[in-house]
Parts: structure tokens; C-alpha cells; sequence
């Protein structure tokens, strides 16, 4: 009997698909076990960063013993981690590897030079940063001079998370999206009290949020830490949707808010604008 080629319907190419899967595996070319764990990581998004056993069977169609058993693996190589509801998340592991995936994304290549030339603007710490769940993924950090900004930086760099709504640039990238994914990512933040000023009610970030929509640019007041100001524009991919955020850090003393703003405003705008225009290229 000849080989089956056809394409359609599309139940149809999917069974392919699966029995040519199961002919690889008894022929020691494929491995269900490890179909099974992969399936499971790409289980979580930036719109599900935390999912239960029941929740995981169910979008696997597996049982639920079979599910916790693979997840229980995971848990044990480091890939996944547990609450204190005993629901999973991806670990740092995972976001470790995907570092190596960034070096060569298209928007840490084309960021580099015009976060260069913020720094040397500026003298500042200019930095580009993702959405990672409820928190900000540093992409890559270029170091400022001026005095006090070491202190400021709080020795993070590439790889380093932090609490979204604590950072201006966190405060971009949550403003920017979608109300259903910002309001499904409110619901699942810890509002502690790391600052001064950070805010810690529902209410008072769904109002900053809006404010920084209407303005295009974000400002973090101490919220992160005592003595800690930042500055926030967001980058935008080719479809116009905000992927990145840009952002400054800088000690407190050296301006209040608005002078921040009026500042080091526009270059931080002009940096994001820059890349944004680069992505198109």
C-alpha cells in the first residue's frame, strides 16, 4: 500500500502526523516522555504564568496522574516550581536557557546601538526590558557614569527579573496591554511594599497604569526601593504592539519627579522610538 499523502481534512493530517510519531518512537527515533514534558513548559505564557495539575491535565488532555508525574520530574530537574498552593511555574532555569534565544533576538541586536546612545546622552544606566509573567526581564543593560548611579543599578544586568509594578518600565509594558491580559495580570500580583512608595492597592495601580497610557511614558517614584527614581518609554514591534520598554534608573536626590520627567523624558522617548523604527528595518 503506498504511503498516505493527503492533507486534508485536517483531523485527517493530524492522525498522520501522530501515527508516524508512534512508528519514530518504536523505531527508538522519538520520545513521548519528553513530547510530554515539552508540552507541559509551553503550557505557560506571559497570560497563564501560574497553572494547577487539574488545569495542565486538561489543556494536555492526559490524566491527572500521569500530568503530576511528569510535572513532579520537571519540579526535581529544575524547570518548574511549586507556591505554596502547590500550583507550578516555570523556574529561572527555564528563563536562564531562553537568555541564550534574546543574544540573538532581533530586538537585543537592533536596541544596542540606540541604548548606547542614551547612555552616552545621559550618563545614565539605560536599560530594555520584557514582560515575564507578573515581572520585568532585564534584556540588556548599558552602565552609566554619573555619580551615585551605581548604587541605583543594584548590580542587576542581562537575565534579572523584578516586580513589574514597582518599575517604570514594568509599568509600561502592563499599561500597554490588552485589558484582558492587564487585568488577569493585576489579579495575579503581590502588591508588597518593597519602597517608600510602592504602591500596594489594586485601585491605586490600575490608575497609575491608566495615567501612563494617556502620557506615554512611565515614572517609578522610590516604589522599587528607598532613594530609587525611573523613567519608562515603550518600545513597539512591527504590528505596533508594545514588545519592550526602555528605561532609567537614577538616584532620587538628583531630581524630583517632574524635573525627571522634563529631564531625561525625551531621550528616553527618543531611544524607544529608535528601536521601535529599527525593528521595521
Amino acid at each position: 500500500m503506498s504511503k498516505r499523502t493527503t492533507t486534508s481534512p485536517a483531523g485527517d493530517t493530524a492522525d498522520h502526523a501522530g501515527l508516524e510519531l508512534l512508528e519514530e518512537e518504536r523505531r527508538g527515533r522519538f520520545s513521548s516522555s519528553l513530547q510530554a514534558g515539552l508540552a507541559i513548559l509551553n503550557c505557560f505564557s506571559a497570560q497563564k504564568p501560574v497553572l494547577g495539575i487539574a488545569k495542565l491535565a486538561d489543556e494536555l488532555n492526559m490524566s491527572r496522574s500521569t500530568t503530576h508525574r511528569y510535572a513532579s520530574t520537571l519540579v526535581a530537574l529544575g524547570y518548574l516550581e511549586q507556591d505554596h498552593a502547590r500550583r507550578y511555574r516555570l523556574a529561572p532555569r527555564v528563563a536562564d536557557m531562553g537568555m541564550s534565544v534574546l543574544d540573538s533576538m532581533a530586538l537585543r541586536g537592533r536596541a544596542r546601538e540606540p541604548l548606547r546612545e542614551l547612555r552616552e546622552q545621559t550618563g545614565r544606566t539605560a536599560s530594555l526590558a520584557v514582560l515575564d509573567g507578573t515581572q520585568i526581564r532585564y534584556v540588556d543593560r548599558r552602565r552609566g557614569w554619573r555619580r551615585g548611579q551605581h548604587a541605583v543599578d543594584l548590580d542587576l544586568g542581562a537575565g534579572a527579573r523584578l516586580p513589574a509594578q514597582c518599575t517604570a518600565m514594568g509599568k509600561v509594558l502592563l499599561a500597554n496591554l490588552p485589558d484582558r491580559e492587564r487585568e488577569q495580570l493585576i489579579g495575579e500580583l503581590e502588591l508588597t511594599k518593597r519602597g517608600p512608595k510602592s504602591i500596594t492597592s489594586k485601585k491605586g495601580l490600575r490608575t497609575e497604569l491608566q495615567q501612563v497610557r494617556e502620557d506615554g511614558l512611565a515614572l517609578g517614584d522610590e516604589e522599587l526601593g528607598p532613594g530609587v527614581r525611573t523613567i519608562a518609554a515603550p518600545v513597539h514591534g512591527p504590528d505596533g504592539d508594545v514588545i519592550a520598554a526602555v528605561g532609567i534608573p537614577v538616584p532620587a536626590g538628583d531630581y524630583t519627579i517632574e524635573e525627571l520627567r522634563k529631564a531625561l523624558g525625551p531621550a528616553v522617548l527618543g531611544a524607544a522610538k529608535r528601536i521601535s523604527a529599527a525593528l521595521l528595518g
